[in-house]
């Protein structure tokens, strides 16, 4: 008994040594590549994949370690101890009847089979293609899958036939595997498989209020009906059924003729042509509307009431420079945004249901409402309301009285930046634009422009501007948007040679000019 056990041991032991000896082996000379190995992996992992020809399948037993390549006929012969007939069989069917055979010959055997390289073969591409050609690929490739690189403006995307090796012809509709997900309209392929591509007999376009906009095939006797409620999944919330156009190609300098369309034009028999496009109006498109420009965000998202994307700039006040407190940018960019009017809609009540379209750097102290009026004479004419927005968002004891406005269609709020920087130019060593800081007066910010250059201002002469242009006191804070300008009044500036030049040269075409005069110019007594 002891001896038997022995030996059995040491059976198993040389058997894992030739298994592990045989997947090494296998795994160097049959799995070429990564490419190999993944689509073996897939294989095994499925019951779709069927045995083809050119498979290399591997089989280990303690009977010995085969490769065991599938030919076209079919007819595989396992070691010594038989044939089996794979056709048409899945891989896990064909694993089965193998292990069979040889557990009926080696009941302890041991097997393991596997697929080690799936069968890369041709198939045959051609029809309304751009060339036709043959197309490696392999058993658990999708037809649908080859064909984006052989389409043709005037391809059916939609209806291909294929012709299998045998003579057999079936046609199919991708169309129905990628909306349905029918995947029998999108058959995996088989070796000498043709792809015949049809070409395309009414293309529709079909755009605006629906729920699938896109690029569709119809089928003989599908029409407008068909078009929206099969292929486009009916109309959207916002559609307005009632103005659909229908633009048809008829070539010429014309182009392109429209029509009008409405709802009960859908229980009808509406013919639609190749080419044919149809937009589905939307009550966006005819729905009023206000607008809010200026110091509000181009990122913000009305339907969402969010920011879509935040930018650091959006304020217009760009990274330091190395000048203390100095900075580079001029005005930001002013936005517009397109907000759906409602009634009874309020400056106060628009600016609280969105918060965040409005910037840091916006003045609402100065915005004004921009509304359009139609005189009886058919004059337009542009009326500018001045609202003290802050006044009204934030109403104090003092600005209780304030109104809100009512907001009209087509109004444009516009809400002005305020800018947080002040500019120095003129005879100062950096001229530029320096951040703004409560409460400062203008020597500050000449200290910030690193003083006064004296080779061009030599008396520190300043004038001092709002941004309306009106003269600020030097003795006034110095607000946002300021300009101080140091005069240019030292003689090292240039501006004393041209002035004396001109004084010159004044003084002798004078002089010139009197000389001429007293010349001509006889006394009376001579």
């Amino acid at each position: 008994m002891k001896k038997n056990l022995k030996r059995l041991s040491v059976i198993c032991a040389l058997f894992s040594i030739i298994i592990s000896q045989t997947f090494a082996t296998t795994s160097d000379s049959n799995f070429t590549s990564t490419e190999n190995i993944k689509q073996a992996q897939v294989a095994m992992a499925t019951n779709e994949y069927i045995v083809t020809a050119g498979d290399i399948y591997s089989l280990v037993y303690n009977g010995g370690s085969f490769s065991i390549t599938v030919d076209s006929t079919y007819r595989v012969r396992i070691a010594n101890l038989g044939i089996i007939n794979a056709r048409g069989l899945t891989i896990q069917e064909f694993k089965s009847k193998v292990e069979a055979l040889i557990v009926n010959n080696y009941p302890t055997g041991g097997v393991q089979f596997f697929l080690s390289n799936p069968a890369q073969f041709h198939v045959y591409v051609k029809g309304e293609v751009r060339a036709a050609k043959t197309v490696d690929t392999w058993a658990l490739a999708h037809v649908s899958s080859l064909l984006s690189s052989f389409y043709t403006d005037y391809s059916s995307r939609r209806f291909v036939k294929i012709i299998s090796a045998d003579g057999t012809e079936k046609r199919y509709d991708l169309y129905k595997a990628s909306r349905y997900g029918d995947f029998f309209q999108d058959p995996y392929l088989r070796p000498g498989d043709t792809i015949i591509v049809e070409k395309v007999d009414r293309k529709i376009w079909l755009s605006g209020a629906v729920m699938k906009e896109g690029e569709y095939e119809l089928e003989p006797g599908e029409e407008l009906r068909e078009l929206i409620f099969d292929y486009g999944d009916g109309f959207n919330p916002y559609a307005n059924k009632d103005k659909i156009t229908l633009s048809r190609f008829v070539g010429g300098q014309t182009m392109y003729v429209t029509s009008s369309l409405k709802e009960s034009d859908l229980h009808g028999t509406t013919p639609l042509a190749c080419y044919d496009r149809i937009y589905v109006a939307s009550l966006k498109d005819t729905a009023s509307v206000i607008y809010v420009e200026g110091a509000v965000s181009k990122y913000y998202d009305y339907e969402n009431g969010d920011l879509i994307k935040i930018d650091a700039d959006d304020d217009g006040l760009a990274d330091a420079v190395e000048l203390p407190g100095a900075i580079t940018s001029g005005p930001a960019a002013s936005a517009r945004l397109v907000i759906p009017y409602s009634k009874d809609m309020s400056c106060r009540g628009l600016l609280t249901a969105n918060p965040l379209m409005i910037l840091n750097s916006s003045d609402l102290k100065n915005a004004c409402i921009i509304r359009t009026k139609i005189e009886d004479n058919g004059k337009i004419t542009e009326e500018k309301i001045y609202i003290d927005l802050d006044s009204v968002m934030h109403p104090t004891e003092n600005t209780k009285d304030s109104e809100d406005i009512l907001l009209q269609p087509n109004d444009r709020l516009v809400i002005p930046y305020i800018q947080y920087f002040v500019t120095v130019t003129g005879g100062v060593s950096s001229p530029g634009h320096y951040a703004y800081q409560p409460d400062r007066t203008w020597a500050y910010y000449v200290n910030l422009a690193m003083g006064f250059d004296y080779d061009q201002s030599l008396f520190k002469i300043v004038k001092i501007t709002d941004k309306n242009g009106k003269k600020i006191s030097k003795k006034d804070v110095i607000p946002p948007e300021a300009v101080i300008y140091a005069s240019r009044n030292s003689p090292n500036s240039g501006w004393l040679i041209p002035l004396l030049t001109s004084i010159f040269s004044f003084i002798t075409a004078g002089l010139t000019l009197y000389g001429l005069i007293f010349s001509t110019v006889k006394p009376s007594g001579e």
